[in-house]
């Protein structure tokens, strides 16, 4: 049996490479956006959002469908329950990515264990 011991230190061992890969990605995505009608930026988000929802959701073993997750934004929800939980879980993802998105994250990110939350740093 392998532990999750035996994965760790899960990182590359040559960091610098990967962090000169990640800024040379925001630097080349940064200059897409800026030569985007901001109608088309809107709409390249909005798939980008979904696209990232479905993913997500298919690691976590949710197997939400993109036609779900479009239903969902369109308030259109399955009636069978576990379909519908699924669906009101991509719509709340992609709303609170949106929100990110917007700089409007909320300062309070509510926990699942016993109603406490966690505060956003001030300087965050």
């Amino acid at each position: 049996m392998t532990t999750v011991a035996a994965m760790e230190p899960l990182l590359p061992d040559d960091q610098k490479e990967l962090e000169d890969l990640a800024t040379d990605l925001v630097a080349k995505a940064n200059g897409l956006a800026g030569r985007l009608n901001p109608v088309m930026r809107a709409s390249v988000g909005d798939l980008v959002r979904s696209m990232n929802c479905y993913y997500s959701n298919l690691i976590e073993g949710h197997n939400t469908f993109p036609i779900d997750i479009d239903r969902a934004l369109k308030d259109e929800l399955a009636p069978e329950l576990e379909r519908r939980n699924l669906q009101l879980e991509a719509r709340a993802h992609i709303d609170v990515q949106r929100m990110i998105d917007r700089g409007e994250a909320p300062n309070v990110y509510p926990t699942r264990c016993c109603g406490s939350k966690i505060r956003k740093p001030r300087n965050a």
